[in-house]
């Protein structure tokens, strides 16, 4: 009867995991289409707005991480006591997955930066402050600036914090081969792969 206590929350708990990963990387390749557009828009309003979207997304994605590696090692803790799966087949795996971590990090790294970001008001702001400086008042024009110059501070720090997070997630997964199993795999030994591989990405 204990036993089948255990397996039941090893269950729930693992099935809670799952949709946690799943919405986790719903919101990643949300964050990355965002990003995509955000750096073709010319629109100082439309930059912004994706910008906020971004931000919100990733609080959002930092926030679930931090629930999925919690719940990863609880169901660790609890799969590793039934002593119901394949040490050495784990050991092996988690040997491997340090180095494919390592290879596409690295090769990541290597790659040429993305284009930059460039945050320009819309066509509408920019004929008034051309206007305003030539009649010599420049009334507003300092205000446009500078609001201009806080915008692109903070989308440049935004999309920094969105890389950092999501962009080492996208390259992971796309990269690291997923674990489907095979006939001579325990239940157990499956999901200890599974768990080195989200560790991999999203600790």
């Amino acid at each position: 009867m204990v036993e089948t206590t255990i397996e039941k929350k090893l269950h729930d708990d693992i099935l809670e995991k799952n949709t946690l990963r799943n919405e986790i990387e719903g919101y990643v390749r949300t964050v990355s289409k965002w990003r995509d557009k955000l750096a073709d828009l010319k629109s100082f309003q439309g930059q912004t707005k994706y910008a906020d979207s971004i931000k919100r997304y990733v609080t959002k994605i930092e926030g679930l991480r931090v629930e999925l590696n919690q719940l990863n090692e609880e169901v660790e803790k609890n799969i590793r006591e039934t002593g119901k799966f394949a040490d050495a087949d784990v050991k092996a795996f988690s040997s491997q997955l340090e180095q494919d971590v390592s290879k596409y990090i690295g090769e990541t790294e290597k790659k040429a930066p993305e284009k930059k970001i460039k945050i320009k008001p819309n066509p509408a702001q920019a004929k008034k402050k051309t206007k305003a400086k030539s009649k010599g008042t420049g009334k507003g024009v300092g205000s446009l600036e500078q609001k201009i110059k806080t915008a692109i501070g903070r989308v440049s720090k935004d999309m920094e914090e969105a890389e950092r997070i999501a962009g080492k997630m996208i390259v992971l997964n796309k990269n690291l081969k997923k674990v489907d199993g095979s006939a001579s795999d325990d239940t157990y030994t499956l999901e200890l792969k599974r768990i080195a591989r989200e560790n991999a990405i999203y600790s």
